[in-house]
């Protein structure tokens, strides 16, 4: 409790100084194709011990996944760590303890979230929204699955068109290993007549 009184102390004098100035909110689908993840989690713990290159405070909050709209997790892998620096105006400070509606975006492998997006208490999320996230999810894993299969196909035909050439190339072996047996049949068919011929001519004389 006292390290949340402290984030909320030092946000109330930062904001005196940096102002997040943000136009009005961008549309679900807006927010969603800019976000890398975007979930429902509730806020764990938050780790105050952290000083970024400039010697400016960071705040790390740990934050549980409970429901994921974009972006992926395994089973026992669902926590993740957003990032909240106290000179970074636009920087979504939260609550432990609390639930939230997550736009993620990742930066260095981490995440950030920014006032400026649709992120909020998840009590205050219409069910509009949360329907809309839904079907954009659904959207979003039709183009995956048809993009892999398009791969698959293009690759599928791409291992076909190498055991044809490779046949093909087999082929043309075999075809050019013909004609040189051949030609050396002849030619030694040749050289035998000759040598016949030339001894019937010996045996003349």
């Amino acid at each position: 409790m006292k390290q949340l009184y402290l984030i909320l102390f030092i946000s109330f004098f930062t904001s005196n100084v940096y102002c997040c100035d943000c136009a009005e909110k961008s549309s679900i689908k807006k927010n969603w194709e800019s976000a890398s993840q975007v979930f429902i989690g509730k806020i764990v713990k938050v780790d105050s011990l952290l000083y970024g290159s400039y010697g400016e405070k960071v705040y790390a909050f740990t934050v549980r996944i409970k429901k994921s709209y974009k972006g992926f997790f395994y089973p026992g892998r669902d926590y993740r760590t957003i990032l909240y620096i106290d000179t970074a105006s636009c920087d979504f400070i939260f609550n432990v303890g609390h639930e939230y509606l997550i736009y993620a975006k990742e930066d260095s492998k981490m995440l950030n979230c920014s006032l400026c997006s649709r992120t909020n208490l998840l009590n205050n999320i219409s069910e509009e929204e949360l329907n809309d996230l839904a079907d954009l999810q659904k959207e979003d894993l039709k183009k995956r699955n048809e993009i892999t299969i398009i791969k698959f196909q293009n690759n599928t035909e791409y291992q076909i068109d190498l055991v044809k050439n490779s046949f093909q190339e087999s082929l043309k072996r075999k075809d050019l290993l013909i004609y040189i047996l051949s030609g050396t049949s002849i030619f030694l068919l040749l050289i035998i007549t000759l040598l016949i011929k030339k001894k019937k001519a010996n045996k003349l004389r």
